[in-house]
């Protein structure tokens, strides 16, 4: 397995085990090898939190792992095992690498002279490029086709499939990638659900084709050659292929031409959170996990937008002022705010209305409010204490009194510990539906940089403990005051209408439920608009997509007898959601159809026109930690 995709595997399995162990622990224990499919799961379209027709499954067992009885018991050693799927009884991983890895074979760059492929003497398959292909879209010089998808397995044999995989566009130098996110057991072998991605560039043109393949398996008796499953079917489940022939990117990196000259980012952003780890005290509460944010604004005053970004503890934050020529320059230390505790986020905001842009830093001491002299120096003008773990802020003016307040979103609990949180000082329980984070806060502005705590008055307490990782302000419901979305990691998500009371006074309440936008999933991030034009704002809702979380949670070994659970938690692992508006004023999910689902592990998402069509596209965020080395997790 690729290092990268082991680390996403292990950190899905780890995650979503402890809740589960939590919530199943009275599950009658299992025969270790039964890994059959779980009732309830069906690859078909379905609502959010539809049951779905039951399908069933026989057991395939494997050969378990050998473990020597001298081999030494330590805390290292026992995890190691569990993190092998043969010592575990993972048997569908076992699986679903062996597939992933025949899958690779067959779609090397240069599979042509790379010998026989793994084929059944019967292999039949579909088209992998459809004949049939409709343009959806098109701007300037490129072009989005999908294909209407083959029925019949017309094609047979080795030669037919070399033709199918040249045909697709796998060359030397084309960029491959398969996610397996389906792995289930038949009488014969097993079958998978592979996304794959190609990516192609060559003198004229950039060509990306994302599609789906339904395949099955034989499986062939172990005679220690490791030859593997053989593929006896493949059938094409979707086809999209999008190709540019402006023979340049739609987008370039310019991060080295505008900033590659300052000697901060040299020196300390481009280093990276390994290198600081080696040289940095915990007391300086550099936290592996990073979560650092930035802030856009004019901070001096000249026109021009400026950059101010967030950085780990001990190590200082950086603005960087833009030049007329598009650089910038840093002014990270004239500023003054070049602090050194760990900061999660930061908001450029006028907060005292006198025509400049202040700034709010959300650090692991205070939440800081800094005045601008209005020339982009700042100086500390109070703060907010005993905040447990703020992780982004939000800003409106969600009482119509003429200043801007704040919701800041607090993520973990605040520790007996005081040198833990987050995840060091507890985790969340349940896993899927956790109530025990930390508690969100609204801070009214009542001017001069005076804020007081109106969380509970507001009506806001009922965000207290789901682990909020961001949230966005809009009047959904067009009344004129702004109604707040929070998006929760772990935990339900919140949508809480402005209402006015009938003697004066605001309060919030939350219709997430009864409009349909809870999507209990790993909130990470939110954005609205008026995505089809239709009048009403949309909500599109980063999670996290793991291949790894949607075979997982499809056994009934993971599972047990519980499948309302097991939809649950299917549902984090699907990936991202996209609510329509409707006139009615509730929501409908419309993420599958509208393929926004695979964000991969999304940690932001924001909706941008950009290609000046009119038409909201989005952008999201993605990734996970890595390492430099290779054999070392």
């Amino acid at each position: 397995m690729h290092p990268r995709l082991k680390i996403l595997s292990i950190a899905v399995i780890f995650l979503i085990g402890i809740g589960v162990w939590m919530l199943l622990n009275d599950t009658p224990t299992r025969d270790p090898a039964s890994d059959d499919t779980v009732e309830g799961i069906q690859w078909r379209r379905s609502a959010p939190h539809e049951r779905p027709d039951q399908t069933t499954g026989v057991d395939v067992r494997m050969t378990p792992i050998e473990i020597p009885a001298s081999a030494p018991a330590t805390a290292a050693d026992m995890h190691e095992r569990k993190l092998d799927p043969r010592a575990d009884g993972w048997d569908g991983e076992v699986l679903g690498e062996a597939a992933l890895n025949q899958l690779r074979r067959i779609l090397a760059s240069d599979a042509e002279g790379g010998g026989a492929w793994p084929l059944s003497a019967g292999f039949a398959c579909t088209p992998l490029r459809p004949n049939q292909r409709a343009e959806v879209f098109r701007t300037g010089a490129m072009a989005i086709h999908r294909g209407e998808i083959p029925q019949e397995m017309a094609l047979r044999g080795e030669a037919a499939l070399r033709a199918q995989v040249k045909a697709v566009g796998v060359l030397p130098g084309t960029r491959v990638e398969i996610k397996i996110v389906r792995v289930a057991p038949r009488t014969d072998g097993f079958s998978t659900r592979a996304l794959v991605e190609l990516f192609r560039v060559d003198d004229r043109r950039r060509t990306q084709v994302s599609a789906r393949w339904d395949c099955e398996w034989l499986q062939v008796e172990d005679d220690g050659s490791e030859s593997g499953p053989l593929l006896h079917r493949l059938a094409l489940g979707s086809y999209e292929e999008t190709v540019a022939t402006s023979g340049r990117a739609m987008f370039e990196d310019v991060t080295h031409a505008v900033i590659g000259d300052s000697a901060g980012y040299r020196g300390q952003v481009l280093r990276g959170m390994n290198h600081w780890a080696a040289r940095l005290t915990k007391i300086d509460d550099l936290h592996f996990f990073g979560h650092h944010g930035l802030a856009i604004g004019d901070a001096n005053g000249d026109g021009l937008e400026d950059l101010y970004l967030c950085d780990g503890g001990g190590l200082p934050n950086r603005l960087y002022l833009q030049n007329a020529d598009g650089t910038v320059r840093d002014a990270s230390a004239e500023s003054g705010a070049d602090w050194l505790e760990e900061s999660k986020s930061a908001l450029f905001l006028d907060l005292d209305n006198d025509g400049d842009q202040d700034l709010v830093v959300a650090t692991v001491a205070l939440l800081l409010f800094m005045e601008n002299d209005g020339r982009g120096k700042f100086s500390v003008h109070g703060g907010i204490p005993d905040l447990p773990d703020p992780h982004s802020m939000s800003a409106a003016d969600y009482d119509n009194d003429g200043d801007v307040d704040l919701f800041v979103c607090n993520y973990g609990a605040k520790p007996a510990d005081a040198g833990r949180s987050g995840f060091e000082a507890t985790a969340p329980i349940p896993f899927h539906d956790a109530n025990n984070g930390g508690r969100n806060v609204l801070l009214k502005n009542n001017g001069k940089f005076r804020f007081i705590d109106a969380t509970r008055e507001a009506g806001l307490e009922t965000t207290a403990g789901r682990w909020s990782f961001a949230a966005a302000w809009e009047d959904f419901d067009d009344d004129g005051d702004q109604d707040l979305y929070v998006s929760n990691d772990f935990g339900r998500n919140n949508l809480f209408r402005n209402d006015q009371l009938p003697g004066g006074g605001i309060r919030f309440r939350d219709v997430a439920g009864e409009l349909g936008v809870e999507d209990m999933a790993s909130g990470m991030s939110v954005a609205w608009a008026d995505y089809n034009r239709d009048g009403k704002m949309d909500l599109y809702v980063g999670n996290m997509f793991s291949a790894a979380g949607n075979r997982i949670t499809s056994r009934r070994r993971f599972t047990g007898n519980r499948p309302n659970t097991a939809q649950q938690l299917q549902r984090m692992a699907r990936g991202n959601t996209l609510f329509q508006g409707s006139s009615d004023g509730s929501f409908h999910d419309v993420s599958e159809t509208a393929a926004v689902t695979m964000g991969r592990w999304a940690w932001s998402s924001l909706f941008a026109d950009l290609n000046n069509d009119g038409w909201q596209d989005l952008v999201v965020a993605n990734g996970y930690l890595t390492n430099e080395r290779t054999d070392d997790l």
